[in-house]
């Protein structure tokens, strides 16, 4: 009798001890594996919604333009070259790169800022084109910083001359133009222009450095010195050393030609036809005008018309040209 109760009694115990251990099973499944299973869906169906991304650069971009409207200029500009250098995907920096340029051209033509500027006092025989070449600078320069309306000179004359060391850096991936003020041994960004086009010659291997072979410009076709009444208003473009690479303003389209008309046989037409083109082949070389270039087989680096005149006054023959990809 002992034995059997002893035998109830471990089955019991044993019973309980299964029933404990399958609902401690149980409260550990519901109250911890269930609620990590169901927080990592949640933050799976997260992760698969477009949420908003968190522009780490909106907030210092902020604190810089209050910066700057605060008066505080350098140190806006400061704070927003900083921003494009350690957080170049943040949405903002193509504005900060905007306004970089615009203090920096702001302050290179102020009467206020002296910094690398000179005073120099016009003497007997000076004209602008050799002081721009002694001092390391461009006539248009001198007439923008000192306002001039007329290129003569009178002896006496105070003018605010800027040493001109800029260069010019394209990046062909993103199509921009960066001019480059060099400071002792380095270069640093200055101002960033957008290309229109890029239309580099065929065969070109980038990277590629070279340098600025010329400063041109020319109303109708005709070459127009800086001296000229006209000059303001007149196309201007920069060849490299390199054949093919020019900047200037995108090539406007060609009118398309308009078709012969054929004349009837033994009229009029016909018998003048056989005049002229006989006229044509008597007539001098250039009496007949080559057909102009098509807008598709022209090669350059195509920006808008304020910023040619931009760069002009600043740029100088034997300046440095670099393409990057």
């Amino acid at each position: 009798m002992a034995k059997a109760q002893l035998k109830i009694l471990a089955f019991l115990i044993t019973v309980g001890l299964v029933a404990g251990s399958l609902s401690v099973g149980w409260w550990f499944y519901t109250n911890v594996l269930l609620k990590e299973s169901q927080v990592e869906q949640d933050i799976a169906s997260m992760k698969g919604k477009d949420r908003p991304k968190i522009d780490p650069g909106a907030r210092r971009f902020d604190a810089a333009i209050e910066l700057i409207k605060a008066g505080k200029i350098e140190e806006g500009r400061d704070d927003l070259s900083k921003l494009c250098l350690q957080f170049p995907e943040s949405a903002t920096c193509p504005e900060a790169m905007r306004i970089i340029g615009e203090i920096n051209m702001d302050m290179l033509y102020s009467s206020n800022n002296k910094m690398g500027k000179k005073d120099y006092i016009v003497q007997p025989g000076n004209t602008l084109l050799g002081i721009a070449t002694k001092h390391d600078t461009t006539i248009d320069s001198i007439v923008r910083m000192n306002g001039l309306m007329s290129t003569m000179l009178q002896p006496g004359d105070h003018l605010t001359l800027i040493p001109m060391d800029f260069h010019l850096l394209v990046d062909v991936s993103s199509k921009e133009v960066i001019l480059q003020r060099k400071v002792g041994e380095k270069k640093y960004p200055f101002k960033f222009y957008l290309a229109k086009e890029l239309r580099l010659p065929p065969g070109t291997r980038v990277p590629l450095e070279t340098e600025l072979a010329g400063k041109n410009a020319s109303i109708d076709g005709k070459t127009v010195l800086s001296t000229d009444p006209n000059y303001a208003a007149a196309e201007k473009w920069i060849s490299a050393r390199k054949p093919g690479i020019v900047i200037r303003t995108p090539p406007e389209p060609h009118a398309p030609k308009a078709l012969p008309v054929e004349a009837a046989p033994g009229s009029k037409k016909e018998k003048g036809k056989k005049t002229s083109k006989t006229a044509a082949k008597g007539a001098p070389p250039e009496a007949m005008p080559p057909p102009p270039p098509s807008m598709e087989s022209e090669t350059g680096i195509f920006l808008a018309r304020e910023d040619i005149e931009e760069i002009f006054a600043l740029v100088r023959t034997g300046s440095t040209l670099s393409i990057k990809r």
